[in-house]
C-alpha cells in the first residue's frame, strides 16, 4: 500500500460509532504504541513483546528494504489494533502475517478482521500467492485458531513442542491464487 490517506471501512450494521479506518504510514510514535497494545492483549510474552516493538523500528530506520508492511486501524485518531506483514524471503509470492492484535476494548468488534482483509488485499495487489500464519496450540490461542479457520485459512502444518513442552506451533496458510 502507499502512504496515501486512511481507508474508511464501514462499521459493524446498527454500530453508532465513527467508521474505523486504516493507514499504512509507520511513525515514530507507533513503537511504543504496538508494544503497549501487544502487551495489553494479555496473549504475549515480554520477548515477545518486545519484538513487535522491535519491528516497528526496524522499519522506521529501514523502511520499505526492512520487509515488513503495517497497517494500524484507528477510529478517531485511537489505534485500536495493527498488522505487521511481509515477503518471505527465498520463496515465490509467499508472505507472512507476522502479527495481527486487537486492543482488549476493541476485540469482537470486526477490527481484526478488517484488518485481515486488507492485509490479504495488499498482498494479492503485490501478486503473493499465499498467507502464512504462526500461531501456538496453547488454549489461550483457541480464539485466535478460529479466527483463521473462519476467514478461510486452514491447518497446514503443526511443529509438535516447537514453542515449549505441551506447546506446538501451528501453521495456518490461506491461497490467494
Amino acid at each position: 500500500m502507499s502512504s496515501s490517506p486512511p481507508t474508511e471501512l464501514t462499521p459493524q450494521a446498527g454500530a453508532a460509532q465513527a467508521p474505523l479506518t486504516l493507514r499504512d504510514a509507520v511513525r515514530p510514535a507507533d513503537a511504543p504504541l504496538v508494544e503497549q497494545l501487544v502487551r495489553d492483549t494479555g496473549f504475549f510474552h515480554p520477548e515477545e513483546v518486545l519484538v513487535a516493538r522491535e519491528l516497528v523500528e526496524t522499519y522506521l530506520s529501514q523502511g520499505p528494504a526492512s520487509g515488513y508492511v503495517f497497517l494500524f486501524a484507528e477510529r478517531e485518531g485511537v489505534t485500536l489494533g495493527y498488522a505487521c506483514y511481509g515477503p518471505i524471503p527465498m520463496s515465490d509470492r509467499r508472505y507472512d502475517l507476522y502479527w495481527i492484535a486487537t486492543a482488549p476494548q476493541a476485540q469482537r468488534g470486526g477490527i481484526g478482521k478488517a484488518l485481515l482483509r486488507a492485509v490479504e488485499a495488499d498482498v494479492a495487489r503485490r501478486g503473493g500467492a499465499r498467507i502464512y500464519v504462526e500461531t501456538s496450540s496453547k488454549p489461550l490461542y483457541a480464539p485466535t485458531r478460529e479466527f483463521y479457520l473462519r476467514a478461510g485459512y486452514h491447518l497446514e502444518a503443526t511443529l509438535p513442542g516447537f514453542y515449549a513442552d505441551h506447546d506446538d506451533k501451528l501453521i495456518y496458510t490461506k491461497y490467494l491464487q
